[in-house]
């Protein structure tokens, strides 16, 4: 650090402002912060899963079969996630639900979960296809999990698929 403040001393000055800033992040980001880290989880899961179903090949310095545009499309599907829950939980905090707004990323996050898991499970299931457990925990997974959250959820996921699908 003292290397970089010998090279730039005008950042001596920003020191304490963006100690400061960076304070107030980590203290709004931290009551969600283990549901953050749950989500790049599974993200990273979803991303492995995917890469296997399309038949990646790791090499020594490349990647064959390997499609940057998905990779950078979700990439973006997480960002776009992510940037949503926080904007829902700054507007729940700024009308002074403080305790609430943790509850409504949780749900998001969980939401943002089930389909990471669920997409994970189908890639696993077209990559390993005669591994019966991976293609009966998708099944389970898929359609059961259905039946245990709320009738409207399940319309606007269904409607959400359709929508996909055209």
């Amino acid at each position: 650090m003292h290397r970089i403040l010998e090279r730039l001393p005008f950042l001596k000055d920003m020191q304490v402002p963006l100690m400061g800033f960076v304070s107030i992040i980590a203290a709004y980001f931290d009551s969600t912060f283990t549901f953050l880290i749950a989500l790049f989880a599974a993200f990273l899961f979803n991303i492995l899963a995917g890469l296997r179903a399309d038949d990646v090949k790791f090499t020594m310095w490349r990647l064959i079969n390997f499609d940057g545009h998905k990779f950078k499309d979700s990439l973006k599907e997480l960002a776009l996630i992510v940037m949503i829950t926080y904007f829902l939980k700054a507007i729940m905090d700024l009308m002074q639900y403080n305790e609430k707004s943790v509850y409504a990323v949780q749900i998001l996050v969980w939401l943002a979960l089930y389909y990471y898991v669920r997409n994970s499970l189908r890639n696993l299931s077209k990559a390993y296809p005669k591994i019966k457990w991976v293609v009966v925990v998708y099944h389970l997974f898929s359609f059961q999990f259905g039946k245990i959250i709320p009738e409207t959820v399940t319309k606007a996921l269904e409607k959400a698929e359709e929508d996909g699908k055209n």
